[in-house]
């Protein structure tokens, strides 16, 4: 979306019409508004959140017309007020107006009628589209309005952990995962549909699985949702305890304690990961060779009859079979190649009869000698484990102690003197004691998924064996199969977009922050789309307003650069990113002197357009300076005062072009 022209008429303090052109060329893509405070940038601002979505963020939301012109229409005369955009998108031109149109009748307004209009020009004339909504938001969807206009002193929420919701949401409707997301979802309905299909067609033997399959795959659904509800609960949790170990932390006579418990916390995490590692192996020992529980038992009865039996301890020719004797005698020929004479005749029959006797002593030589090893085996394997359950008993208490220490600190913050610590600690243990309980339901979903994952894997085995012979219920079961085939390839590309993305965009993210921030902080876009801010020594970083607002733009920008390169990328088949502008208001305010250079010497290559509405403190000087080779739009806000113009007593701004 590329932002060509914005008319107001009428709108808050906006008298008359008033029209602003923006820049969007490679070299000149930057539009600067400038304006004081209380000429009306904040209602600039939401002109275009009015126009787009019939949103603003506006005092008194529903006084959209201007009081000037009110007081100047006459009794029973009709007042328009309206917004209207010009964009282009994807090389087609739109034009946009939203208006509220009313009979004035004493002081107010009847009759109010509210119109929306969206038209095209498909390259030959301008055609209307009856669904602007819908359009907009195929343009830019209006989840996403406040990361594209933004007042830049109120955006520093998105750098607090509490809206990776938000921002996880915003990075796959900008990336057009949301797309692939959709897909799936829609081709898991169709599957569904295709099932019910074949399952009211089909046998009744494969209806019943079908039913059945169908009823184990809402559980796991169902099971897999409170598991990844779960999921974000502990990190929850987690970041809480997180804020509560910052704010002990800058208590005097805490930090102490607060380094320890973070020293012990470590420590036993390690050890917690070493007692499962431990656990693992004596369980894998004993499922594979609990088999040689009953070694001696056997060894005994085997020794106890081979005491009893003939054995001798030697044979003359310990591995010739007198099956090859025989076969040799019928040939007549030795394998040497020699023929058998009547000597030799002799000699082999003699020796026949005696390899019978000889070979059974061999085998219970052999069976004698082999169960001495398993006997060796079997020490081998009590021995090491053992040596396992001793290792596994001496951390299990190691363990025991480093928790004990941990309940000593709790208890010995909760008791105190200061109030805050008191009250901190125990919510502490409140969200420790939660992070304790989800982790056990965790546990016992994740078995119960496992479970219900091998008895779908079993009923569909079966349900592929079930014989159709109806044309209908094979076609109805290809086209489910074939549902289940585009799922899964979907789920893959789904998977690998979104790790290419998140490569991309924590590239990006640190290479704008890098460039923003003066302090060598470190950012990273964590696995669950949260912004972590740590130091060099990996801690976390308490920002300041100014810094949250830099993170947080710095976050916006990446998006919108990795957004726009690719849509370059794109191919006809495949739509990826998009071209979004920025609309900025007051983007240096929180910021000092270094860092409003740093930020308006980067900002205009984020995006195709920005656009930027600012006061004179905020831009003479450093900022005017670095982007002035940038800009081809400015305009200024020129507000009437009534206490300065006696004649027209109604306050009301015009825009003046530069």
């Amino acid at each position: 979306m590329i932002i060509k022209k914005l008319s107001l008429c009428n709108f808050r303090q906006y008298y008359g019409k008033q029209v602003l052109e923006f820049s969007s060329t490679d070299d000149k893509n930057v539009t600067v508004i400038h304006g004081e405070n209380g000429s009306g940038k904040t209602a600039l601002l939401n002109s275009f959140n009015w126009v787009l979505y019939n949103k603003t963020d506006l005092p008194d939301p529903d006084k959209l017309f201007n009081n000037y012109a009110f007081e100047s229409t006459p009794d029973a005369g009709k007042l328009e007020m309206y917004v209207e955009i010009e964009f282009e998108s994807k090389g087609f031109d739109y034009i946009l107006k939203r208006s509220l149109s009313g009979i004035k009748y004493g002081n107010k307004l009847t009759k109010i009628e509210n119109n929306v209009l969206l038209k095209f020009f498909n390259g030959e004339m301008w055609k209307g589209l009856s669904n602007p909504t819908e359009e907009i938001n195929q343009v830019l969807p209006e989840d996403l309005r406040n990361y594209f206009f933004f007042d830049g002193e109120r955006i520093d929420h998105l750098s607090r952990h509490e809206d990776n919701d938000e921002i996880r949401d915003a990075i796959k409707i900008v990336m057009d995962l949301e797309i692939i997301e959709r897909g799936i979802k829609h081709t898991e309905d169709a599957r569904r549909e295709f099932q019910k299909e074949w399952a009211d067609i089909a046998d009744e033997q494969t209806k019943r699985l079908l039913e059945e399959q169908d009823s184990l795959k809402e559980k796991q659904n169902e099971k897999q949702e409170r598991l990844n509800q779960m999921k974000q609960n502990i990190i929850k949790r987690k970041e809480q305890i997180k804020d509560v170990d910052e704010q002990l932390s800058l208590v005097k006579g805490v930090s102490e304690k607060q380094q320890e418990r973070k020293h012990l916390e470590t420590e036993l995490e390690k050890l917690k990961a070493t007692h499962t590692e431990l656990l693992n192996k004596i369980r894998k020992a004993v499922s594979k060779q609990s088999y040689l529980a009953a070694a001696h038992l056997l060894k005994s009865k085997v020794d106890q009859h081979l005491s009893d039996m003939d054995i001798q301890e030697s044979t003359t020719y310990p591995d010739l079979s007198k099956k090859l004797i025989n076969s040799i005698i019928q040939d007549g020929v030795c394998i040497c190649g020699e023929n058998i004479t009547h000597e030799h005749k002799s000699h082999l029959e003699e020796l026949a009869a005696k390899i019978g006797p000889q070979n059974r002593s061999l085998l219970l030589n052999t069976l004698k000698r082999d169960m001495g090893i398993v006997i060796d085996t079997k020490e081998r394997f009590l021995n090491d484990l053992h040596s396992l359950e001793k290792s596994e008993y001496k951390t299990k208490e190691i363990i025991r102690d480093t928790e004990d220490k941990l309940v000593e600190i709790s208890t010995d913050l909760s008791n105190r003197e200061y109030e805050d610590v008191q009250s901190l600690e125990k919510n502490r243990r409140e969200y420790q004691s939660n992070i304790d309980e989800y982790l056990k339901q965790q546990g016992v979903l994740e078995d119960h998924i496992k479970d219900l994952e091998s008895e779908i894997a079993s009923l569909t085995k079966k349900i592929g064996e079930q014989e159709q012979i109806q044309n209908k219920a094979q076609l109805a079961k290809k086209r489910m199969q074939t549902c289940e085939k585009l799922t899964s390839v979907m789920n893959r590309i789904y998977n690998l977009k979104e790790e290419e993305v998140k490569k991309d965009l924590q590239e990006k993210l640190e290479e704008v922050y890098n460039n923003f921030l003066r302090k060598g902080f470190k950012i990273n876009l964590t696995e669950d789309f949260k912004i972590n801010v740590q130091s060099y020594t990996g801690d976390k970083v308490p920002l300041s307003q100014g810094e949250r607002q830099i993170t947080s733009l710095s976050f916006i920008g990446a998006i919108v650069d990795i957004a726009r390169k690719h849509h370059k990328k794109s191919t006809e088949l495949i739509s990826e990113g998009g071209i979004y502008p920025l609309v900025m208001d007051s983007p240096f305010g929180a910021l000092d002197s270094d860092h409003r250079e740093r930020v308006a010497r980067g900002i205009h290559s984020l995006s195709e357009q920005i656009v930027i509405i600012v006061s004179t403190s905020q831009w003479k000087g450093e900022v005017e300076g670095a982007l002035n080779p940038y800009i081809g739009h400015q305009y200024t806000l020129n507000y009437h005062d009534p206490q300065q113009h006696h004649d027209t007593p109604y306050e009301y701004t015009e825009i003046q072009r530069w």
